[in-house]
């Protein structure tokens, strides 16, 4: 059963994300915000949880027409 959120929670990605060789920080906060940051870095960037939810499902369904558009036109191909 999931607790009420009271504290932040915060969390460092395990690999650097780009060509700088940073970490992500990622906190989950009160208040229903989730923030990212780089590491060394004061600049944070926040988001409610339900946009970033909404956003990542959008990636995932886009990711799937795209294979299966993809994989319809290997077989027109053929």
């Amino acid at each position: 059963m999931p607790t009420e959120l009271r504290k932040p929670v915060v969390r460092r990605c395990a690999d650097p994300h780009d060509h700088r060789h940073k970490r992500l920080v990622v906190a989950l906060e009160p208040g229903d915000v989730i923030s990212f940051r780089e590491e060394r870095s004061r600049k944070r960037f926040t988001a409610p949880p339900s946009r970033v939810y909404r956003q990542v499902v959008i990636w995932n369904v886009e990711a799937e027409r795209a294979l299966k558009k993809g994989a319809k036109q290997c077989v027109k191909k053929s």
